[in-house]
């Protein structure tokens, strides 16, 4: 992901200081904010969790860019050409312990980043290992017509990280990330569901550079159909950040908060041979400010090791 405001670092600097990385407990990587989780990694039942267990889940996903929306929301002329694609392995352990009646378990997640960012101010890739979400708290509650999922998450700086570079893999901060959503299926049969998923993100300091971004809300959406073997609907995102950014470093307006959304088709598969599911997801991004604005392609394997 870029760094907030990053015309203006672009102008006032001669540079792109970018900061790519990706997720938990769904994973969003959009490459123009400060925001760690990886927007639109989860659609359909977004806050459904499976029981007690040990899974593996690979999201894969490739952004491509051209557009930069200003705090008006107008596109910036000159706006870098962005193509990042992220292969991120999460590991889910759901334990047969219960909490307040939900399912504990925990995640891990490790990212792989490449990035090729092209602007006036010239060009550069990378590829490497990004941020490390660890989820020491996962809670999933599952009803007769719902499931409910509750997390706190944090994530390490292990990525690369250079003032001096335009692409990176690494944010350079640490952030806390608390999630909550809710599936609910209208009919009793389940092959109808609705879901919601919101993620609050603190971001707290970066190491190199005296800047603390502001605070993130991101939120997900689905709705599905079973037909068969499939589970066929319509998923999408919206984000916005919520407090301003601080810190001596900050060169841009910090009053302006950036704010984008992502609507697109999604099938999903049941697979025997893995036994688990492929899920295909396409997003068009939308009323973005401050912010890049572009196209993602997911695909994902799960199952149940």
């Amino acid at each position: 992901m870029l760094s907030r405001n990053i015309f203006t670092t672009f102008i006032n600097a001669g540079k792109i200081s970018a900061a790519l990385c990706l997720l938990l407990l769904a994973c969003t990587f959009s490459p123009a904010n400060a925001q760690d989780y990886a927007l639109g990694s989860e659609g359909i039942k977004a806050a459904s969790i499976p029981g007690p267990g040990f899974y593996y889940v690979m999201y894969n996903q490739y952004y491509f860019s051209d557009q930069f929306r200003d705090s008006s929301g107008d596109k910036i002329d000159n706006s870098p050409e962005i193509k990042t694609f992220a292969n991120v392995h999460r590991f889910i352990w759901m334990t047969k312990k219960k909490f307040l009646g939900a399912d504990y378990g925990m995640n891990l997640i490790i990212p792989a980043v490449y990035a090729d960012i092209q602007t006036t101010a010239g060009n550069d890739d990378t590829f490497n290992i990004g941020d490390t979400t660890i989820e020491p708290l996962t809670l999933a509650w599952h009803g007769k017509r719902y499931d409910a999922v509750f997390g706190v998450a944090m994530y390490i700086p292990t990525g690369e990280y250079s003032k001096s570079d335009l692409a990176n893999t690494g944010s350079d901060h640490y952030t806390l990330m608390t999630t909550s959503g809710v599936t609910f299926y209208p009919d009793e049969e389940k092959l109808w569901s609705i879901s919601v998923l919101g993620r609050h993100e603190k971001h707290f300091e970066n190491r190199e550079l005296d800047i603390t971004y502001g605070d993130d809300l991101n939120l997900e959406w689905g709705i599905g159909r079973i037909i068969g073997t499939f589970d066929v609907g319509v998923s999408g995102y919206a984000h916005w950040q919520v407090t301003d950014d601080s810190g001596s470093d900050v060169s841009w307006d910090k009053s302006v908060h950036d704010k984008k959304f992502g609507i697109g088709p999604e099938i999903n598969a049941f697979v025997p041979m893995i036994n688990g599911q492929i899920k295909v997801k396409y997003y068009k991004e939308f009323d973005s400010k401050d912010s890049t604005e572009g196209n993602a392609l997911w695909m994902t394997f799960s199952t149940k090791l």
